[in-house]
C-alpha cells in the first residue's frame, strides 16, 4: 500500500525571490523529524524531504474502530519543485507508504527508492 500525490501550490508573496532562496528557507523550516536535502529535478533546484510519521495516539483513541485497526506508521518523501517559468508557482510531489510494517526494512527502502527513481524521470513538457 502506498500513495502518490502531485499538487500545485503558491509559495510566498515575493514572486521575485530566486528558487534557491525559497528552497533554503523551506529546508530550514521546522517540520517533521527527518531530512531535507537540496537536489536537482528536471534541471532545476528542488527540495527533497524525507521523514517518518505515526498516528497520533490521542486522536486514534477517538477514531472509529476501522481507522484504529488500519492506522500505521509511514515513511514519507516529498519533493518541492519550482514550476518552469512559473514565477512563484511550485509543485509538491508526495509519497507515503507503511511498507511491510517495518519502516526500516529492505522492502520499505526499495519502495522509497522506486519513488525517487520515478521523480528522477520528471521533465517539463510544453505542447
Amino acid at each position: 500500500m502506498a500513495s502518490f500525490i502531485v499538487a500545485e501550490m503558491p509559495i510566498g508573496q515575493d514572486r521575485a525571490a530566486p528558487p534557491e532562496a525559497v528552497l533554503a528557507q523551506l529546508a530550514n523550516e521546522d517540520g517533521p523529524d527527518g531530512s531535507a536535502t537540496e537536489v536537482e529535478v528536471a534541471g532545476v533546484p528542488a527540495l527533497r524531504r524525507s521523514y517518518r510519521s505515526a498516528p497520533d495516539p490521542a486522536k486514534l483513541r477517538s477514531a472509529p474502530e476501522a481507522v484504529q485497526q488500519t492506522a500505521l506508521p509511514a515513511r514519507r518523501v516529498e519533493y518541492v519543485i519550482p514550476v518552469a517559468d512559473g514565477h512563484g508557482r511550485w509543485i509538491s510531489i508526495n509519497f507515503s507508504t507503511p511498507g511491510d510494517g517495518d519502516l526500516d526494512s529492505e522492502f520499505t527502502g526499495v519502495l522509497v527508492e522506486l519513488f525517487d527513481a520515478v521523480v528522477g524521470t520528471f521533465k517539463w513538457s510544453y505542447e
